[in-house]
């Protein structure tokens, strides 16, 4: 669980359930283990999670809560990269490289993000839309609690992103203790972002679990096709949410697009919309 989570892959989940439910009927023979594991998910959530992540944005600045999500966006560099490779995309690939070169070097580790301000956009990819691109289907939806939403094949898909990641092979004496320390903060980081979006969710939706899925479901088919696809009612979710802070009001639409989960999604799979589709 070391990889940077994009947080696109819940929130926007939850963030239209009319959309959602608009969708074809959803490949979930599990349906029942499934909204189990839902539950537990949830449950640990609301006793340990939330106040945790609310605890965080209470004792840190926005601008600080920015950095460390930039930080955790840049560690995932070399896994987009190679997932861009692996796809045949090697103009995006070249793009990962220079905004992870220069984010490293002259964003100091990735805390501020230069690439973005030269023109150089963020986008992501995984090994489950590199396997849908060569063919492979999406197999039976199934729900992982902590982690979310996601598929058999989404699923095997982070197994081998992990060992595309680098930092899974690093050593050292404090080797150890960096990557439980980005596992910390990729909970802390997502989770807080996400909790106005979640709590709304909570209150306002008839069945969270089934919006959840099929939200998830759709934007999964849009990442796959790099946006190509066409999803009506969905909201943008590829901007930073701006989290209101002493009594401000949040307008930013970022915050709407990047309500991803009921919970933490450690390593979800992105879902970032870009221009034009993969072949």
């Amino acid at each position: 669980m070391r990889n940077a989570p994009s947080l696109l892959v819940l929130a926007a989940c939850l963030a239209a359930p009319t959309a959602a439910f608009a969708q074809e009927e959803p490949h979930d023979p599990w349906e029942g283990f499934n909204r189990s594991m839902f539950a537990v998910h949830e449950t640990v959530d609301k006793a340990v999670v939330e106040p945790v992540a609310r605890g965080y944005r209470a004792i840190t600045l926005r601008p600080v809560r920015t950095g460390v999500q930039n930080f955790l966006r840049n560690l995932r560099g070399p896994v987009v990269f190679a997932n861009d490779v692996l796809q045949g995309e090697f103009g995006r690939a070249g793009v990962t490289a220079a905004r992870f070169g220069l984010n490293t070097t002259i964003g100091v580790a990735g805390v501020l993000d230069p690439a973005s301000g030269m023109g150089l956009e963020r986008h992501d990819e995984d090994f489950g839309q590199t396997l849908a691109v060569w063919g492979v289907d999406s197999g039976p939806y199934v729900f992982i609690p902590l982690l979310g939403p996601s598929t058999v094949r989404d699923a095997f898909g982070r197994v081998v992103d992990r060992g595309l990641d680098p930092l899974t092979y690093a050593e050292g004496e404090d080797a150890d203790e960096f990557r439980a320390g980005q596992t910390v903060f990729t909970v802390l980081s997502t989770r807080e972002q996400l909790l106005d979006p979640i709590a709304s969710v909570r209150a306002n939706s008839v069945d969270p679990y089934a919006a959840l899925r099929a939200s998830y479901l759709q934007l999964r088919e849009s990442a796959i096709q790099n946006g190509r696809t066409n999803i009506q009612d969905l909201p943008e979710f590829d901007a930073t949410p701006v989290t209101p802070e002493d009594g401000e009001t949040n307008d930013d639409e970022g915050t709407q697009s990047n309500l991803l989960s009921t919970g933490v999604t450690l390593e979800t799979p992105a879902l970032e919309q870009d221009a034009g589709g993969k072949p």
